[in-house]
């Protein structure tokens, strides 16, 4: 059985360096000048998660040259969708992790990174969904202070707006540390969609 893995490929002013494509490195030169595509890289340590086959990046963000956060999602052995994130130091990807703490949030197993923001520092957070046991998608949050991220919440306060069941993250912005915001939406009552 083949195992499909996700790709990371940033390009911000000079983020990533080497030659690339020539009608890539091209398209990025006209889009902007002076940056240029780095050559695309399988996401250290997603291979030893994504037992199911399919991978995928949703959001980078980066704080400073060489230093920057992605999240997504992977399928387990069981065919479930899981979300992972992984952070950038340096110039150097330290290995993919399964989004810590959501494994006790997502029962039903389905989940997903759908945000990433840095600030400058290094304090990042992310923020996606998750299923419940009863089959209903919850939005969470999680961060990284220093070099490691934390456990992940569902998002204060949201359960007594997302009665029916259908929330998650869309945008997260860190513009300091310990200082995010994030929005989404859910599914009240009667099956009314609301943002918040």
């Amino acid at each position: 059985m083949a195992v499909v893995t996700a790709v990371a490929a940033v390009a911000c002013a000079g983020l990533l360096t080497g030659a690339g494509s020539a009608p890539a490195a091209a398209g990025a030169r006209a889009a902007a000048p002076g940056v240029r595509w780095g050559t695309a890289e399988e996401v250290p340590g997603l291979a030893a998660l994504n037992k199911g086959g399919k991978a995928r990046v949703n959001e980078v963000s980066c704080w400073a040259v060489n230093n920057c956060a992605a999240g997504g999602s992977y399928k387990d052995r069981r065919g479930h969708s899981q979300a992972f994130v992984v952070a950038e130091r340096k110039g150097r990807w330290d290995d993919a992790v399964h989004v810590p703490g959501l494994a006790a949030l997502n029962k039903d197993g389905n989940a997903s990174v759908t945000s990433v923001s840095c600030a400058p520092g290094g304090y990042c957070a992310a923020g996606g969904y998750y299923t419940d046991r009863s089959g209903h998608s919850q939005a969470f949050v999680v961060t990284r202070p220093a070099h490691r991220w934390r456990t992940a919440v569902e998002v204060p306060g949201l359960a007594a707006l997302n009665t029916s069941g259908n929330a998650g993250v869309a945008s997260l912005s860190c513009p300091a540390a310990g200082k995010c915001a994030a929005g989404g939406s859910y599914t009240g009552t009667g099956g009314g969609r609301g943002s918040w």
